[in-house]
């Protein structure tokens, strides 16, 4: 019989937020969902088929700093997940110093929005938060941006008139714009602090890139299919690398079998992992790439060292021969499906230094 998993309390709150879908007062024509002593702006309506949520925010909406609700003082800290998405009807949003994230699909297909301006209370812009938005034109985007999404621009007036060549958005490269030459070298500028999902994707004329150690995060095929790219330097203040960040370069098909790393994250097991296979991290190691290990079904343990920030999505995915595992104290961030159908867990260690934790990071466990 299985053992109950050891979850402190953080995770159990964490999982009964995350299943929140209906808000929970309305002020003035906008919607919030209560998180402790902090609100999100949501949606109306939560349509589980769409996967959004279904709004009526028209012409131009003020977002308070402060809301107050049966006798409490909310701070508003995020624009939630599809908050707005679709609403057509919507020409203007201003949004306060209290907030400092933008969900993912937050503005999605919002074709009269035409300016926005992002406060400098703002660290993260989620995956397709204003994609579609063909009427956008004018976009500020503050340095106090340090994570952008996936597809976040696309499909905007603003980013179709961006000359070609590297996008940055605050404090992140964004994207690779237009067909790059071939023999291109591209340093990276500094203070730059991540390397967006797909920044470039493709870019088979890239041969060289410099990043400064300024970096901490490279996205989810951020050089995948840079198939010239044959050397590449990942300073050590890189703590997160993404899903496939590496695939289809020459970098990566030149390296021997085995776990790789780079620079201080456990990038990918490369290769078919032998039966009954133990493996411990590199003391010093800082993070755990998306799908590091995954379908590696011959690991039976692994010890992760205290120096471990963050887990990746998938990182251990459908490792079925993992019977338990103990995450230190440091790790502060777990992704989506990190343990997904590790039948064989019986017993995990989860520690109260999380603060963010995936809904379905331990999927078909049980």
């Amino acid at each position: 019989m299985k053992q109950i998993f050891k979850l402190s309390l953080l995770f159990l709150a964490l999982l009964l937020s995350a299943d929140a879908i209906a808000y929970n007062f309305e002020i003035d024509g906008i919607y919030y969902d209560i998180y402790g002593e902090e609100v999100t702006v949501t949606g109306k309506e939560y349509d589980s088929y769409y996967g959004g949520y279904i709004s009526d925010y028209t012409g131009s909406v003020s977002i308070p700093a402060n809301v107050i609700w049966n006798g409490h003082n909310y701070s508003v800290t995020k624009i939630g997940d599809c908050a707005f998405s679709y609403c057509n009807a919507l020409t203007s949003i201003y949004i306060p110093n209290s907030v400092t994230s933008i969900g993912s699909a937050a503005f999605y297909g919002c074709k009269g929005l035409t300016n926005i301006n992002i406060p400098n209370s703002v660290a993260t812009i989620g995956n397709n938060a204003f994609y579609g938005c063909t009427g956008l034109t004018s976009v500020n985007i503050p340095n106090s941006v340090t994570h952008v999404g996936g597809n976040a621009f696309s499909g905007t007036a603003w980013y179709n008139n961006q000359p070609n060549g590297v996008i940055y958005t605050g404090l992140v490269a964004y994207k690779y714009k237009g067909t790059m030459p071939e023999g291109t070298s591209i340093a990276i500028k500094e203070g730059t602090t991540e390397i967006a999902y797909s920044a470039f994707s493709g870019c088979s004329g890239l041969i060289d890139i410099t990043i400064p150690n300024t970096v901490v995060s490279i996205g989810d095929c951020a050089f995948i299919n840079c198939n010239r790219l044959t050397d590449i330097s990942i300073p050590n203040s890189v703590v997160s690398i993404g899903d496939r960040a590496f695939y289809g370069t020459s970098w990566f098909d030149n390296q021997p079998g085995g776990l790789i790393y780079t620079g201080l994250v456990a990038y990918k097991y490369k290769g078919t992992m032998p039966e009954g296979t133990s493996i411990s991290l590199n003391d010093g190691t800082l993070g755990i790439s998306g799908r590091a290990f995954s379908q590696c079904n011959g690991l039976t343990n692994i010890i992760i060292p205290g120096t471990v920030t963050n887990i990746g999505s998938e990182a251990f995915y459908n490792c079925t021969s993992l019977t338990n595992i103990n995450i230190p104290n440091s790790v502060t961030s777990i992704g989506e499906m990190a343990f997904g159908n590790c039948t064989g867990l019986t017993s995990i260690d989860i520690p109260n230094s999380l603060t963010t934790i995936a809904r379905s990071t331990f999927i078909e466990c049980i």
